[in-house]
């Protein structure tokens, strides 16, 4: 990495620290496609890649603070993204069968604050589910037809007979409150993590 890029990532970084959005909008678009080759290799599966680099980037926003003292931006969101990849196939009973075929241990996967930072993933996680669950019926029907089953907004407008428009703006509404849910709950998160799966 040149010099010209460290210093750039590392001004990203002070500038997320200090919560600008479009400071980490830019490192998210910058970041993805170097990240998906360190995910896919793993989980094999784009959908999957998907969620973690959103999740790798939630992780990188929730402790934006800590990012000025950080040397080494691309490093430490690689190692971030790898972390998640595993802790993906470590979930799904996996992680024990990938180390013995690729013939690699357990060292350097965790981090010193891999239970806090577990604890803070679950705590997010049941908000999200707790807004979702607030959504108006026909709201988180679109909803979860686009982010869990990965239906893209024209598939869904034709399954449920409205304009593909009206499924975008479904989305993105539902995409506010479970901001303003969070944000209810001292969790800040830019709006645009929410409408990334949306083709």
């Amino acid at each position: 990495m040149s010099l010209k890029s460290l210093y750039n990532e590392k001004e990203l970084f002070r500038l997320i620290a200090e919560g600008d959005e479009e400071a980490f909008e830019q490192l998210f678009n910058l970041y993805v496609p170097r990240i998906h080759k360190i995910i896919y290799p793993v989980v094999r599966s784009e959908t999957i890649v998907k969620d973690i680099a959103q999740e790798v980037f939630m992780h990188l926003w929730l402790g934006r603070d800590k990012l000025p003292a950080i040397e080494e931006p691309q490093h430490w969101i690689f190692r971030i993204a790898f972390n998640q990849s595993f802790r993906y196939l470590k979930k799904q009973d996996l992680l024990k069968r990938t180390h013995e075929n690729m013939g690699i241990g357990q060292s350097g996967l965790g981090s010193s604050h891999e239970t806090e930072n577990a604890v803070n993933a679950a705590e997010l996680d049941r908000l999200i589910q707790e807004a979702i669950r607030q959504l108006p019926v026909q709201g988180r029907r679109i909803f979860e037809m686009n982010r869990v089953a990965g239906r893209k907004p024209a598939e869904i407008a034709m399954e449920l007979q409205i304009s593909t428009q009206g499924v975008r703006n479904s989305l993105t509404r539902s995409g506010k409150f479970i901001r303003d849910h969070l944000s209810k709950h001292g969790i800040v998160i830019p709006l645009f993590l929410f409408l990334l799966h949306r083709p």
